[in-house]
């Protein structure tokens, strides 16, 4: 009786781990225009997240520094993908504890995330869950960051996604910057199934 009892369970599960990949992405580029607001980040850190959102501070885009970012995804399974961002602008970065120069400067930034999703991609609106490392260079200085967000994906055709999430970037190092990073992008595979 516990070998039928097991052979059962093994079969289940081998259906079941093979269905979940039916719908997992396949790898993809996405282009994507992001925002990197380091002086909301500052305000939160400095006198509360109320106190930011009562003062209506949050996010203003006249705070923020445009750029563009490629990125790279494929699925792991059908409710989690691995997503890698490659980002630059032209601003100022807040080096803490250095001299601020006012200097609009190349701000490039990498980082490696897993996404992990509410639904499978065959579900046209899918919001998610990001976390991850990254890392930043501007000018000579070098800094380590933990991105933490989440986001939404919304199915265009099939494989095809525009793709809004926000994070906010945890300093790790001395020469990394706390801030916020909003992007906006569409994601498409380049292979077929």
């Amino acid at each position: 009786m516990k070998k039928i009892l097991l052979s059962i369970i093994t079969v289940i599960v081998c259906a079941v781990s093979y269905g979940q990949n039916d719908n997992k992405k396949l790898p993809s580029l996405g282009v994507n225009l992001f925002f990197n607001d380091f002086q909301t980040a500052a305000d939160v850190r400095a006198n509360g997240l109320a106190n930011v959102v009562r003062d209506k501070q949050w996010s203003k885009s006249r705070r923020m520094t445009a750029g563009l970012a490629i990125s790279y995804l494929q699925g792991l399974s059908n409710k989690l993908d691995f997503a890698a961002t490659l980002s630059g602008s032209i601003g100022e970065y807040p080096v803490p504890n250095k001299l601020s120069t006012n200097q609009q400067k190349f701000i490039l930034e990498g980082a490696a995330m897993v996404n992990l999703k509410l639904l499978s991609d065959k579900y046209y609106i899918n919001p998610y869950i990001t976390a991850g490392v990254g890392a930043s260079k501007f000018k000579g200085y070098y800094g380590a960051f933990i991105p933490i967000g989440a986001g939404m994906q919304i199915k265009i055709v099939d494989n095809i996604f525009l793709v809004a999430n926000s994070q906010y970037r945890v300093a790790v190092t001395e020469n990394a910057g706390y801030h916020f990073y909003h992007s906006f992008g569409v994601i498409a595979p380049i292979k077929k199934k």
